[in-house]
């Protein structure tokens, strides 16, 4: 497979974050459910409409790799990205098809599609999605960041940031967007990171942080970190952050060819490697600001593609997605110590965001 469509539509971002909101939208509020399970986005093949939704019972220790098809009686579309759960709802961003599905959180069932398409009908191709304050917000190739209200569930506004933004994080009355510009890749990538005012949904200003930046994440303190992928030949990857107050961009050296990343706990879990070769999962500690894993799988497991990383807030477990584009993946689970819990195979095609539901 071409590796910069490795990039273009397996990547994602994994991010849930919770943040409070009107009426019966409440993301602090008790949903009902039927026990612990987990729900695993699977991306599909490009242009296969092959997207789909797994969900594993913790307790009958059951896989339904099928689930959304089964409750909905049709499929989720053509490569999902991402998937965030905010509130009662879960919100799905389907790349190809032009769509974020929402579905009710309890029941799994779709409750609508949300056309995101451009004026002349073609998809917008949505990619990752943020919350906050009651509100939705989607990165698309079209070079825009989309707002959905999630009571009336309409799109309510927009704003033109660079070129096919990819990774997006909310901190203070901040969006950040990474401008990958990936599908230009032939006439040269972006290398910038747009900062929105969410009040105003305007664009203030773009940071040069590196060729191709794809995941962007916020710690507790306000601190913005980025994977750079550079150009998949003489310019190597690159871990960044832009501390808060700072505003300059500082490279976090000992962290190569960083991918898709997850902030939890301010501990960040990056999937490392270049292409063609094994992952690692390197651990920096965004408070001591130091490394403290090169490499966090304890007991000699060896995952050698990892697609994705999510995390588990409350029990620190960690699930990596692996993958090798071309049969149904499988899903590691891990302890916090790293040590492999337990190992779900053929979970669906390319699998990515996993998120867990009490």
């Amino acid at each position: 497979m071409n590796k910069k469509r490795v990039y273009l539509y397996p990547m994602l971002f994994a991010a849930v974050l919770l943040w409070s909101c009107a009426n019966n939208d409440n993301p602090g509020e008790e949903i009902p459910g039927n026990g612990k399970a987990l729900l695993i986005l699977n991306e599909g093949g490009m242009g296969m409409n092959n997207a789909t939704v797994a969900r594993y019972d913790l307790e009958k220790e059951s896989l339904n790799p099928s689930y959304f098809l089964g409750i909905n009686k049709r499929g989720l579309g053509d490569v999902a990205n991402d998937m965030l759960q905010y509130g009662s709802k879960i919100y799905i961003a389907v790349s190809k098809s032009g769509t974020v599905e929402v579905v009710e959180a309890a029941t799994g069932k779709s409750i609508r599609q949300i056309m995101m398409e451009t004026v002349s009908g073609v998809s917008k191709e949505p990619r990752r999605i943020a919350a906050y304050g009651g509100k939705i917000y989607i990165t698309s190739f079209d070079d825009t960041v989309t707002r959905i209200d999630t009571l009336s569930l309409a799109i309510d506004g927009s704003v033109t940031v660079g070129m096919d933004p990819e990774g997006i994080a909310i901190h203070g009355n901040k969006i950040y967007v990474a401008n990958s510009g990936g599908l230009n890749w032939k006439n040269g990538y972006d290398n910038t990171l747009s900062v929105v005012d969410l009040t105003t949904l305007t664009e203030e200003k773009k940071i040069e942080v590196g060729t191709n930046p794809g995941a962007v994440q916020a710690d507790s303190q306000g601190d913005i970190y980025l994977s750079v992928t550079g150009n998949y030949g003489d310019e190597p990857g690159t871990f960044k952050v832009i501390r808060s107050g700072k505003g300059t961009v500082e490279t976090i050296a000992g962290i190569d060819a960083p991918q898709k990343f997850v902030i939890s706990g301010n501990k960040a879990y990056i999937i490392t490697g270049s292409y063609g070769e094994p992952n690692k999962l390197v651990v920096y500690d965004c408070l001591k600001e130091e490394i403290v894993s090169h490499s966090f799988i304890s007991d000699g497991t060896v995952i050698p593609i990892m697609n994705n990383v999510s995390v588990d807030p409350s029990s620190g477990d960690l699930f990596i997605a692996s993958t090798d584009y071309v049969h149904p993946g499988d899903l590691y689970c891990l302890d916090k110590a790293g040590r492999m819990r337990y190992r779900l195979s053929a979970v669906g095609m390319n699998p990515s965001v996993v998120l867990v539901q009490n």
